[in-house]
């Protein structure tokens, strides 16, 4: 196993703004993106919800073959490396990329000497503002201490960001502790949770759930959990949004 390198990009949507109204996934994805069901099953959500903007944690990507991603401009932060693959946090979509940035945690987990990783976007909107994309995948298998420093970590960096801001990922809140830490990093940048009506399919444990996705300066439009069949041991979780007019 390998320190990862720099980011893997493909970025051909350089001339389009963000849609005045958007729809983003959010799905850790534990490591299936090569196999067969994982690829059908994902192209049939991107059709039917039409998606606009791919939000996936645990991506596998082989290191010899270029990543099958449809009509999406993307961007693949790893956080491991071997010689045959690459695992990380993806964000696909369909708009110009202005400025990326990956945060790999400080400390490692200890069942697997490895790093987690933050991958922040930058994206246009049409009055010229900047969306901010978050993709996260927070430290697990660490003392409650490691994780509140590695939110403060990030959090450190999003504050600059005056603007819209779309924060989300697999936070691996499963206890109070980590859950009351995640609220402070939410409220001290002002942010809300997007609510699901019905949770019976959001992945939790210990009753605590573990995916999210937060947001501000914009209008949250319907959201929904959808039922991936267990082709992860997580489901996929949806947003609508719509951009609010200055």
């Amino acid at each position: 196993m390998f320190l990862p390198n720099k980011c893997i990009k493909s970025l051909n949507h350089q001339d389009k703004y963000c849609a005045e109204n958007f729809t983003l996934l959010c799905w850790n994805v534990a490591k299936l993106t090569l196999s067969s069901s994982y690829k059908e099953y994902l192209n049939t959500l991107i059709k039917d919800e039409d998606i606009d903007i791919l939000l996936l944690q645990e991506v596998k990507k082989n290191s010899a073959k270029k990543l099958d991603l449809h009509a999406f401009s993307y961007i693949l932060s790893p956080n491991i490396q071997t010689k045959k693959h690459v695992f990380g946090v993806l964000s696909a979509f369909k708009i110009s990329c202005e400025n990326e940035l990956s945060l790999l945690t400080r400390k490692r987990e200890f069942r697997y000497a490895t790093r987690k990783v933050t991958l922040i976007t930058e994206h246009k909107l049409a009055d010229d503002k900047l969306l901010l994309l978050v993709n996260l995948h927070a430290i697990n298998f660490v003392k409650n201490s490691d994780f509140y420093h590695e939110l403060q970590s990030i959090q450190s960096v999003l504050s600059f960001h005056k603007g819209p801001m779309i924060v989300a990922g697999d936070f691996n809140t499963w206890n109070i502790k980590r859950v009351g830490f995640l609220k402070e990093f939410t409220h001290n940048l002002s942010l809300k949770e997007v609510g699901f009506s019905d949770q019976t399919n959001l992945k939790k444990v210990f009753s605590y759930c573990l995916d999210y996705i937060f947001y501000r300066d914009l209008e949250l439009v319907y959201s929904k959990v959808i039922d991936s069949k267990k082709i992860s041991d997580h489901n996929p979780i949806l947003a609508n949004f719509r951009v609010i007019s200055q």
